[in-house]
């Protein structure tokens, strides 16, 4: 059975911030399209949901799982999309990355959130994109994570300046999505932050800056 009420996309959510966002947005009354390549780990996350959910198996790198998520998150009443999933900054010089890792940070940190976005516009009223704060502080050893993240700001940046949906950009620095992991922000209170950017309807930047003043 679809969804029968609005319902919130949120790739990348079988682990890490994408997890706790559907953790998040379900408490606060939302039914969540959870997406990702494991089907496994996304059945995890979604017997922690209270509220209706559904699973999308699919790779962002793929155009026709890209127009399979499109279809089932219609069916299912999408009104929020959450362009979460991101490929992790391997932190190696120009030289030494592979072309392989260059595409595939490219397709899902850039192309995918903006073909989903295209895909999905006439049906959501909300668009939360995480970027990184190398999207907004140029970094050794991120010239291609980096491009990536730019390359979203400049995305969102213009779209806002011709839509009048509520879109919000969040510039994290390190989070907590892991216990064992340290110097890094409260995982609570960026989920906490989040949602209420998207509840107010801020409609524009949110950078979370966790680093020691």
């Amino acid at each position: 059975m679809p969804l029968q009420s609005k319902s919130v996309l949120i790739t990348g959510s079988s682990r890490g911030l994408g997890m706790y966002l559907a953790i998040k947005f379900d408490k606060e009354g939302h039914n969540v399209i959870l997406t990702g390549r494991n089907e496994k780990d996304l059945k995890s996350v979604q017997s922690q949901l209270k509220n209706d959910s559904v699973i999308v198996v699919g790779d962002l790198r793929d155009y026709g799982d890209l127009l399979n998520i499109n279809y089932e998150s219609r069916v299912n009443n999408v009104s929020v999309l959450i362009n979460n999933a991101g490929v992790v900054c391997p932190g190696l010089s120009l030289e030494l990355l592979k072309v392989e890792t260059i595409t595939e940070m490219i397709d899902v940190n850039l192309l995918s959130p903006i073909v989903l976005t295209k895909l999905l516009y006439d049906k959501v009223d909300d668009i939360i994109n995480i970027n990184s704060m190398v999207g907004l502080e140029p970094k050794k050893h991120r010239t291609i994570y980096g491009s990536t993240k730019f390359g979203l700001k400049g995305f969102s940046d213009s779209l806002r300046l011709e839509s009048d949906k509520n879109i919000v950009d969040v510039y994290p620095t390190r989070i907590q999505t892991y216990p064992e992991r340290k110097n890094c922000m409260d995982i609570k209170f960026v989920c906490d932050k989040i949602y209420e950017s998207y509840s107010k309807k801020l409609n524009k930047d949110l950078i979370l800056d966790g680093r020691l003043k």
